[in-house]
């Protein structure tokens, strides 16, 4: 005689290592009560149990379990409430580009995507779309004045898949909410920090010999010469300081020397040279960066002007920054249209002021609080809100919680712009039930 088999069991163990919360135990009750029904009906269940499961999950089954938990994580309290998608997807150069989750609202978007090479090994922890920002693009309708960014979550080197994440936020007056996301280069970056010696900014220094040096694109300019002895710096990764001081040219350089295994069409070194007195606007006024050729080594100069000897005891160099692909990036065309979900919102126009600017705009969702304030300057997007619900509990954000926050001067509202913050729950609220919002101290809204 066959042995019953245990559905439940089954089930169960088919979605082990799977993070579904509340939702996954509602359907699953769902689909095992009521046992008097007639034979086949506990398969029928069992496949829609599966079916309503594989919904919210679609994307999970192409990840890796590491890159799964991520994003799980990185989802928090509205992995519930996040879109999942299965079979969206284009590949090019060998590189396939899936969209698997997403969050959005008007004017606030979060979609993640699974970025593969096929062919390769091209990608890495460090993987970037584009190259210094460019290279890629996310446009939604009727988008107004925002931010938009992208980061790696993750990477699994096994199956050479990363886990991205590209936002938008920012003003919006779309209520139809297709995305379109365009890659046209996707690389591999290396990042890091380097402290400088600040015990070489001291009265020593005074003078070095300038050099006529030959760029790689052979044009000539008058450079700091590269020191005998470079130094080598904190987490170099190959690059060493060279050089450091004053010209004849009038600038102060700052100048390290290169690795050979890099890709030095797009490297990018950065600092800051701050004053110890509040001049450090002046100094950082005239930067001059180049990459030149000297007796057979390739050396990055970046040079200020109108920096002289006169003030050395004022000046103070932050840390080096550097940002560079170690390959040349891949070129490509990946384009897809991706359908987001947007909730319901309440609109408001209070009226209220706070410290003296009037708030215009008050636009709540289950998944953020959006205001507009006309100001000529005032930043709130540091500023505590408190709302206070229905059942008289409170509920508190801080600037963590703040998204989006910057100051729109380019359209002029009575001869004056306007601020804009986004909050970002940190689950589902319902804003019907939300009878007041303070901003700081002040009570900016009140059913």
């Amino acid at each position: 005689m066959k042995n019953k088999r245990n559905f439940r069991q089954d089930m169960d163990q088919a979605l082990s290592g799977l993070t579904l919360g509340e939702k996954k135990e509602e359907i699953l009750e769902k689909a095992f009560s009521s046992p008097k029904k007639r034979k086949g009906q506990m398969a029928r269940r069992l496949a829609a149990a599966c079916l309503a499961v594989c919904a919210l999950t679609a994307a999970a089954f192409a990840l890796s379990p590491g890159l799964r938990q991520i994003l799980a994580q990185r989802l928090g309290g509205w992995q519930e409430e996040s879109q999942q998608f299965s079979g969206l997807e284009t590949e090019d150069k060998g590189i396939a580009v899936r969209v698997v989750s997403a969050l959005s609202d008007d004017g606030f978007t979060r979609i993640y995507l699974e970025i593969q090479d096929k062919t390769g090994d091209r990608l890495g922890e460090n993987i970037s779309l584009g190259t210094y920002g460019g290279g890629w693009d996310l446009k939604l309708p009727n988008q107004k004045m925002g931010v938009m960014g992208e980061q790696c979550l993750g990477y699994d080197p096994e199956s050479r898949t990363a886990l991205m994440e590209v936002y938008w936020g920012g003003e919006t007056s779309g209520e139809e909410q297709v995305a379109k996301l365009s890659l046209q280069e996707i690389s591999a970056q290396e990042k890091f920090n380097a402290s400088l010696p600040q015990t070489e900014i001291s009265s020593q220094i005074q003078k070095t010999i300038l050099a006529e040096n030959t760029q790689k694109a052979g044009e000539k300019n008058p450079v700091l010469q590269p020191g005998e002895e470079a130094a080598p710096l904190e987490g170099e990764k190959g690059f060493s300081l060279s050089a450091l001081g004053f010209g004849d040219d009038g600038a102060f350089h700052v100048q390290v020397k290169c690795p050979e295994d890099i890709c030095l069409e797009y490297l990018n070194v950065l600092t800051t040279l701050r004053s110890r007195t509040g001049q450090e606007a002046q100094y950082n006024q005239s930067l001059i960066q180049t990459l030149f050729d000297w007796e057979g080594e390739l050396y990055y100069d970046i040079a200020f002007g109108g920096v002289g000897p006169e003030i050395l005891n004022d000046l103070v160099l932050e840390d080096l920054y550097f940002y560079y692909p170690k390959t040349q990036p891949v070129e490509g065309n990946w384009e897809l249209e991706i359908d987001l979900e947007t909730p319901d919102q309440l609109v408001y126009t209070p009226g209220t002021q706070v410290e003296g600017c009037p708030v215009n705009r008050i636009v709540l969702t289950p998944m953020t609080l959006s205001l507009e304030i006309g100001s000529d300057h005032a930043i709130f997007g540091q500023s505590t809100v408190t709302f206070v619900m229905e059942d008289g509990s409170k509920l508190v954000l801080d600037k963590e919680d703040c998204v989006t926050s910057f100051w729109n001067g380019l359209e002029k509202q009575n001869g004056t712009g306007h601020f804009f913050g986004r909050w970002l729950f940190p689950k589902a609220i319902q804003p019907e039930k939300v009878q007041s919002i303070s901003l700081g101290d002040t009570v900016i809204f009140s059913k």
